[in-house]
């Protein structure tokens, strides 16, 4: 049975990027949190734009992501993939075809603010985690960004983590 996590770390407004997409106030720690919960998952999905990111942050945080199976949600059209861990869609309904094929039933989502609400507005999300760093932004990317929807979450867990996160999670209601 498929079940779908949508995990990020944001500012405490639940924010996840300042307006420009920068994300330098999010701490280190959010990575390895997010490294350590995927373990559990078969498969980490994210949008072209924070796969952009995670490309321009160099070497070091590709090297973490080479034994995980990723889909990119893409309107691009990707010419080469030099990534053998990675597969590109464009759209909701042949990324979980995918998930399907390869026999994917833990998604984890984990960026941006469109592929969160693609799959909320959808409502097939189970599960929210989200990783609140000790910071305030008053403008930015909000941590859903689409299409009109609404969902009652349950608390399931607050764990304080280091540097100052407060990570919490949620089921969602359905």
């Amino acid at each position: 049975m498929r079940n779908i996590t949508i995990e990020m770390a944001c500012s405490i407004n639940g924010l996840i990027a300042t307006e420009d997409g920068n994300e330098d106030f999010l701490s280190y720690r959010g990575w390895e949190i997010m490294l350590e919960l995927l373990k559990k998952y078969d498969v980490l999905i994210w949008g072209r734009k924070t796969w952009d990111n995670i490309i321009s942050w160099g070497e070091e945080y590709l090297k973490d992501l080479k034994n995980l199976n990723i889909i990119i949600f893409s309107s691009k059209k990707e010419k080469t993939n030099k990534f053998p861990n990675v597969i590109y869609c464009d759209s909701i309904d042949k990324c979980l075809k995918i998930c399907e094929k390869m026999k994917y039933e833990r998604l984890f989502i984990s960026g941006g603010a469109t592929i969160n609400n693609l799959f909320m507005e959808k409502g097939i999300v189970d599960n929210i985690i989200l990783n609140y760093n000790p910071f305030v932004l008053n403008k930015g990317i909000p941590l859903f960004n689409g299409k009109y929807f609404e969902n009652k979450l349950k608390l399931e867990k607050i764990v304080k983590e280091k540097e100052d996160i407060v990570q919490v999670h949620y089921s969602v209601l359905k």
